[in-house]
């Protein structure tokens, strides 16, 4: 296994901050329109809220053990070993999917009609093994870069959006059913999935501090606020009847002639999900200490294609993996649950 080089801490959790930028980049009628602007925003924050609570185990890991939960599997009996390094391939295959489906309906129906949504992936997956081969520090560095494209989307597509707005007397009517809210609230809390993957890479990272993930999380709510509010009072209920309301905002954004920065966009789309499936590769590489063997992420990777082909021709297969639910329980499960049985069994093993 590659001895993976230490890297800060801080840009892990930014770079993980701007993946979990792609829930709401890739939204698709997953939020219900019977919830008003300001139950929305508590969804946000309720959504979010539970993101940091499954972020805890994996900082108190980090904190007193200066380590992750694979770290810690790797400790344990064989049989131990194999049974987490399954549930977390099956899990990092199913988010890398949960992603990958909706970016490339996403890019052929909006933005090349032309091209075929499998080959779109498949090209995508070709690029992510290569990242992953070359492991997480450089993955991260290449976070830099999507943090300066996030910035400049951010400006052209919110900055050319003020001159549409029109702000709502009622923008603060709190109006809901529970369901609504329910569906709204899960929806927001599978951003936690980068909960998940800071519990496996953490242990590589140096100068840790507890302030980096309450940032990135409140970035990543700064971030869904802004665009629902601007997909609510620039755009409104025209957004509403179209898929990809992200994109449609995008694409009405203008400054004097110039209009549309769909380009931007899509390319942030493509990076943002790019980062999440090559880090997710990183995961399981590192779960069976096999960081450095290529025929082992291929094959991962080669999974990842083969159910984003099945779904392609099977729409209940697609149902489930795009279900927000689904992903969001499985999240927990990965992120929270597994990581709390090993610190539990960690200190009691020093106390």
């Amino acid at each position: 296994m590659r001895t993976e080089v230490k890297y800060s801490s801080k840009r892990l959790l930014m770079t993980l901050a701007l993946c979990a930028c792609s829930v709401i980049l890739l939204q698709n009628y997953s939020l219900s329109t019977d919830a008003s602007f300001a139950v929305n925003l508590f969804c946000v924050l309720t959504g979010l809220v539970v993101c940091f609570l499954c972020f805890l185990p994996a900082v108190l890991i980090k904190k007193h053990c200066d380590s992750d939960v694979l770290s810690l599997v790797s400790r344990r009996s064989k049989p131990e070993q194999r049974a987490v390094i399954v549930f977390y391939a099956v899990y990092c295959i199913y988010a890398a999917l949960y992603f990958l489906i909706p970016y490339t309906d996403m890019f052929c129906k909006k933005y090349y009609p032309d091209a075929s949504p499998c080959m779109t992936g498949l090209l995508l997956i070709v690029c992510c093994v290569y990242a992953a081969f070359k492991g997480a520090n450089a993955i991260t560095r290449f976070g830099i870069f999507l943090f300066v494209l996030a910035m400049l989307t951010n400006i052209l597509m919110f900055g050319g959006s003020v001159s549409s707005l029109e702000i709502d007397s009622d923008i603060w009517r709190l109006s809901s059913d529970f369901p609504s809210f329910w569906r709204n609230t899960v929806f927001f809390a599978t951003a936690c999935f980068a909960g998940v993957v800071f519990a496996c890479l953490a242990g590589d990272t140096v100068n840790f501090k507890l302030r980096h993930p309450v940032i990135a999380i409140a970035l990543t709510g700064i971030k869904f606020a802004l665009v629902l509010f601007f997909i609510a009072f620039a755009v409104g209920e025209y957004a509403q009847r179209q898929e990809y309301q992200t994109f449609v905002l995008s694409r009405v954004a203008h400054f004097g002639s110039f209009a549309g920065v769909e380009s931007f966009y899509m390319a942030l789309c493509t990076m943002s999900v790019f980062m999440i499936i090559s880090l997710l590769l990183c995961c399981v590489g590192k779960s069976a200490k096999k960081s450095e063997s290529l025929p082992f992420i291929s094959s991962f990777a080669a999974a990842v294609f083969l159910l984003r082909l099945i779904a392609y021709n099977n729409n209940s297969v697609k149902e489930i993996l795009t279900d927000p639910l689904v992903f969001a329980i499985f999240s927990v499960i990965a992120a929270a649950a597994v990581p709390c049985v090993y610190l539990i069994r960690e200190r009691s093993r020093h106390d």
